[in-house]
């Protein structure tokens, strides 16, 4: 039993990490146009700012990846998704165990500890791979931030009826 269940966990680790190796390439299309709005995203001590306010968790980078709409930026954070929600599934198995046990049998057997250790370890290493999943979609969705915009706006001024234009070349390095 607990050879088979170490066997199924770290064949979901390693096995979904290797399935999930990119094919495309990681660029942006060049006629597609970046919304303006959009602000870099910054990482410092683990944590993720956007727009200078402070994210709770990594998926609420949800809305400024889907706001760009980048295929290499979505599917990072679609595996980071996946990720997560696999650990969390797994974090339950020594629950799951232990009900399925008879009352006495399950407290005294080793195999209780070596399945709650292990998922303990299939659940951390899928975070950690997940995260990583998440520092690669932010690399990616600031790249793509970074290329050069054209921009034009026109703006009603305040107590006349002109109007201002404004036409912009930015290039960020």
């Amino acid at each position: 039993m607990r050879t088979i269940l170490l066997s199924i966990g770290l064949m979901t680790v390693f096995g979904f990490a290797r399935a999930q190796q990119p094919t495309d390439p990681s660029f942006y299309k060049p006629g597609t146009a970046i919304p303006a709005h959009l602000k870099p995203i910054e990482r410092s001590y683990g944590a993720y700012f956007y727009g200078g306010k402070r994210l709770r968790s990594p998926t609420s980078l949800e809305i400024p990846f889907n706001e760009l709409n980048e295929p290499t930026v979505n599917r990072h954070f679609r595996r980071f998704r996946t990720l997560n929600t696999i650990g969390q599934a797994v974090a339950v198995v020594p629950l799951i165990y232990v009900l399925a046990q008879p009352r006495n049998q399950a407290a005294r057997s080793g195999e209780y500890w070596t399945v709650y250790f292990g998922s303990i370890g299939v659940t951390l290493g899928l975070t950690l791979i997940g995260n990583g999943q998440v520092r690669k979609a932010v690399t990616q969705y600031n790249r793509t931030l970074a290329l050069t915009r054209l921009g034009f706006s026109a703006q009603p001024l305040p107590g006349t009826t002109q109007t201002a234009l404004g036409f912009s070349l930015s290039h960020r390095l």
